[in-house]
C-alpha cells in the first residue's frame, strides 16, 4: 500500500493532504488510506462520546462521570499512539515532549 503525507490536528479531529490554517497544530504523518480512517474512525469515536447522552446523564454521579472521562482519554491515548507511529521525526519528537507523554509513548 502507498503511503502518503497527512495533516493531523487534535483540536477539531481533522485530516488534511495539504495544512491550511497557520493557526492550527498539524502532526505531520505518513499513513496509507487505510490506517488515515482508522484515525478518522478514532477521531468519530470521541466525537460520539462527548456528545453522548451518557455525558450528560448524571453529572453528580462522580463514578459514572469519571467513567466516561476515562473512556475519552483512552480513545485519546490511541488516536496519539496512532499519529505517533505514522509521524515524521518531527512530530515524534512533539509527541515525546509533550507533558507527561515521555512514559507513555
Amino acid at each position: 500500500m502507498e503511503k502518503y503525507t497527512y495533516y493531523v490536528t487534535m483540536e477539531t479531529g481533522q485530516i488534511h493532504r495539504e495544512p491550511f490554517d497557520e493557526q492550527v497544530k498539524y502532526y505531520e504523518v505518513l499513513a496509507t488510506q487505510e490506517e488515515i480512517h482508522e484515525i478518522e474512525r478514532l477521531f468519530e469515536e470521541l466525537h460520539t462520546t462527548e456528545y453522548s447522552p451518557d455525558a450528560f446523564k448524571s453529572p453528580l454521579n462522580e463514578k459514572s462521570t469519571q467513567e466516561h472521562r476515562d473512556k475519552q482519554q483512552l480513545i485519546l491515548d490511541k488516536i496519539l499512539v496512532a499519529i505517533y507511529e505514522l509521524g515524521t521525526e518531527v512530530t515524534k519528537e512533539e509527541i515525546r515532549t509533550m507533558n507527561g507523554m515521555n512514559q507513555r509513548v
